[in-house]
């Protein structure tokens, strides 16, 4: 059984036509891939880094993209890619704009076990919400829960072990209750 896609997302095996086509030279293959992928990038990089800075990193991003297609081994694993290149540069951007915060840094806190089965895409709310952690953090909750992407694949598009997405997305869920418990309580 195959995985349900995003409306809004080609199905794979359109996207890897278009990766091969785009790798062969096919200019317009390749607009059509930097405009599919336009809209779930930009939102993923301003959630991430901010508005002030979304421009520029989408702007690199696809830069990047566009000059580093042809070594694309794998054009079945295009939107992942895409989104470990989106996800470097802003984390550049993020530590020469000195507003980035390692994760050893933070506050050390239990690892739990986090259900994961939300079953309905990210409101903007949350999203508002995700100002309060860490943009380590932050990157892990936006693929995972806005994304819709595994752990696994969360920590593959980052190039972390499996074990560190886990302990970011815990930290980070833990962070977002500690916030929403605050604000809970009369002052």
């Amino acid at each position: 059984m195959q995985s349900p896609t995003h409306p809004k997302e080609p199905p794979a095996r359109d996207q890897t036509l278009l990766v091969l086509l785009a790798q062969t030279g096919d200019r317009t293959a390749l607009e059509q891939l930097l405009r599919e992928t336009y809209a779930p990038l930009r939102g993923y990089i301003t959630r991430l880094a901010g508005a002030a800075l979304a421009d520029d990193i989408l702007q690199e991003t696809s830069l990047q993209i566009f000059r580093k297609l042809p070594l694309l081994r794998e054009p079945a694993v295009f939107r992942p890619w895409t989104f470990r290149i989106a996800s470097r540069i802003a984390f550049s951007h993020l530590k020469r704009a000195r507003r980035w915060q390692p994760l050893d840094d933070a506050p050390p806190e239990h690892l739990a076990t986090f259900n994961s089965s939300l079953g309905e895409p990210p409101d903007e709310a949350f999203l508002t919400l995700l100002d309060h952690v860490s943009p380590a953090s932050r990157a892990v909750l936006l693929l995972r829960y806005q994304h819709d992407l595994s752990v696994e694949e969360t920590a593959a598009i980052l190039e972390i072990p499996i074990g560190t997405a886990k302990s970011r997305l815990h930290y980070g869920v833990t962070t977002l209750r500690k916030h929403l418990t605050s604000e809970r309580k009369p002052a």
